[in-house]
């Protein structure tokens, strides 16, 4: 667990607004990704086992983008029923257009992405057997062929690294 202390960081949350940010669900993404300066205000980036070693990000056109650190980021997802699931997460930093989640981190991490013609699904990997009337944790609304959805930045604060 990390901690956060001394004046700066109470000042932080004292003073700290939620930021919505959308998301792409990304099935060609090896890393949840991001720009923090872009949707991650206050948040700390810590060096990454990547950064360290000068990794890039090989993006579509071919262009390499330099990996600068990772960032662990408190999410809040609206799931199908309405509710707030929060999603903590580490996601490597580089210059992207937006915030990427990797299909296969989130499956890694125990959930199922089911992808239909109008949207995604995350699910709990452990319940897939039970589909029917299963509220997913996340749903992802397919636009311009993207699957997206919106999410709220919650404060930086301690929280449990997942297994990545």
């Amino acid at each position: 667990m990390e901690e956060v202390g001394g004046k700066d960081s109470e000042l932080l949350m004292a003073e700290w607004v939620d930021v919505d940010i959308e998301v792409a669900l990304d099935s060609g993404c090896c890393d949840h990704v991001m720009d923090t300066e872009q949707c991650a205000p206050g948040y700390e980036v810590h060096e990454s086992e990547g950064s360290r070693r000068g990794a890039a990000f090989l993006v579509g056109n071919g262009e390499r983008i330099p990996n600068e650190g990772e960032v662990h980021l408190n999410l809040v997802a609206t799931a199908t029923n309405g509710s707030g699931t929060l999603v903590q997460s580490v996601f490597q930093v580089a210059e992207v257009n937006r915030p990427l989640m990797s299909v296969s981190k989130v499956c890694d991490n125990g959930f199922a992405c089911i992808f239909t013609k109008d949207g995604a699904y995350v699910l709990e990997g452990d319940r897939l057997g039970q589909l029917e009337g299963l509220e997913s944790a996340s749903k992802f609304e397919r636009h311009n062929g993207l699957y997206t959805a919106k999410m709220k930045l919650k404060p930086p604060e301690p929280f449990r690294r997942q297994a990545q």
